[in-house]
């Protein structure tokens, strides 16, 4: 039986810590449309961002460590409910406080077994600081640090992560840009994650893009990439998937909705992983609501 931390890495989020929670200020107010909240971009001073999350994902098989996509076995089938809470508050012009929530309800059954978990998962803290790249006003880009808590027994099973503490540097840099008379953004962003037990480190990339269809909606879409470095230890806990050393692939596809006069938004989306090594191939739908104040 796999553990679910493998199980379902596609349904966590890609900090970086990713996927990047975007959205954009009313196309009233700017000549292109901003994200609020992306790794390239800080908080006004004073700002908070939230947003409240809850994400869906099921399936019956995983990449195995030749990145094929196979079924459990004994007709094994995997799920996994998550409620994330997103925080960012702009604490000077320049640097933004981050925080990242994670509750998880996760289960696996099969014909030899039968089980489910419940309670917090990883928990992220972060700190984001602007650091333009170049001289010009085209770009922006911030330098994020990051620590990643776990707070579950990782002896339960199925467990709620590898239950180890991970940090985490990040560049990001991003703009604005006009489509065909219409306002979006793009974001990118570069990372590595140093694991301080038996988890493999790893490197990853994320991309985001969105653009306004109208002042109400905008169409937005992600690329989340982790690679393992490779030096992670074997569990040795006779699990289908039994590394800590993974990579994933997903992607994101969602619709934001902004009524009125801006500072609310609702989401919904669908994550889907296409590659994948040593790792869970679940994916799933999500909503989502943000508040800015």
């Amino acid at each position: 039986m796999n553990r679910p931390s493998m199980l379902h890495r596609s349904a966590r989020r890609v900090p970086s810590p990713g996927a990047i929670l975007l959205t954009a200020v009313s196309a009233l107010s700017f000549g292109v449309a901003m994200p609020v909240s992306a790794g390239a971009w800080v908080q006004e001073q004073g700002r908070t961002l939230t947003i409240l999350k809850l994400a869906h994902t099921e399936d019956a098989t995983a990449f195995d460590a030749s990145s094929e996509r196979t079924r459990f076995p004994d007709r094994g089938n995997s799920r996994q409910d998550q409620i994330n809470l997103y925080i960012e508050h702009g604490l000077t012009p320049d640097l933004t406080a981050i925080g990242n929530f994670y509750y998880n309800d996760v289960s696996y059954d099969s014909d030899t077994f039968s089980g489910s978990t419940r309670g917090f998962g990883d928990q992220e803290l972060a700190l984001r600081y602007r650091l333009n790249p170049g001289s010009g006003d085209t770009w922006v880009g911030a330098l994020q640090g990051l620590v990643s808590i776990p707070t579950y027994d990782d002896d339960e099973m199925p467990a709620l992560g590898l239950g180890d503490y991970a940090f985490e540097l990040r560049y990001s840099v991003g703009r604005g840009y006009v489509l065909g008379g219409r306002n979006g953004y793009i974001d990118a962003g570069a990372a590595i994650r140093l694991r301080s037990d038996d988890p493999a480190d790893e490197f990853r990339f994320d991309i985001a893009s969105g653009i306004a269809l109208n002042p109400h909606w905008m169409l937005m879409g992600e690329v989340n990439v982790i690679e393992g470095l490779g030096n992670g230890e074997e569990r040795n806990r006779l699990a289908f998937i039994d590394s800590t050393d993974y990579d994933l692939t997903k992607l994101q596809a969602s619709l934001l909705f902004t009524p009125g006069a801006g500072n609310v938004h609702f989401q919904v989306g669908y994550t889907k992983p296409v590659l994948g090594r040593n790792t869970g191939g679940a994916d799933g739908p999500f909503v989502a609501a943000w508040w800015r104040f």
